[in-house]
């Protein structure tokens, strides 16, 4: 997992490598390298090897992410979430879906789960540390429709939220199986 060339997190996040086995008995594993950037390596023969580390995080500048949180459906269909700060301790939560995690170039696509200005926290290093909710409430999971859910807290409102995607493909039977279903927001909190 945490290779040579990646590193772990040198902040409380060290210790916060989270893997997950999908449906064909494959492990995924994410973790925070020394950059402070989310990395994803699988395994397909129960941990004895594992693939060339690949970092996830959008190509959207973030200067550092922490809580790393993975969920896996059918084989090689994974979803991976964090929080990241997109500047001046604006922390915000990510969701990266893969459906072809052993291709040679695999496709992620990341969503923000919260909307831009409505920020989980901006207190100071709070991804790297132990902030409100953040660092003890945070949890993926499939449902039976192959919808990814994201649970964490929204430190600055202090209430817990859970996130989705409202169409996209399904990590579990047909790929484009998930019906599309009402975007969500504040309103619905």
């Amino acid at each position: 997992m945490p290779t040579e060339e990646t590193g772990t997190a040198d902040t409380w996040n060290a210790e916060e490598a989270q893997v997950a086995v999908d449906d064909g008995g494959n492990v995924h594993a994410m973790w925070m390298g020394i950059d402070n950037m989310p990395y994803y390596s699988y395994s397909l023969d129960e941990g004895d090897s594992w693939s060339k580390a690949m970092m996830i995080a959008p190509p959207i500048n973030l200067i550092g992410t922490g809580f790393p949180v993975v969920t896996a459906g059918a084989s090689g269909r994974v979803a991976l979430g964090y929080v990241g700060d997109t500047g001046n301790d604006t922390w915000n939560g990510y969701m990266t879906l893969i459906t072809d995690a052993f291709a040679i170039h695999p496709l992620m696509t990341t969503v923000q789960i919260n909307q831009q200005g409505d920020p989980l926290d901006i207190e100071p290093d709070c991804g790297y540390n132990r902030c409100g909710g953040l660092g003890d409430f945070l949890d993926m999971s499939v449902d039976k429709y192959g919808r990814p859910w994201f649970g964490l807290s929204h430190n600055i409102n202090d209430i817990g939220i859970f996130a989705t995607i409202s169409h996209g493909p399904a990590l579990r039977g047909m790929i484009d199986g998930l019906s599309e279903i009402p975007i969500g927001g504040p309103g619905t909190l």
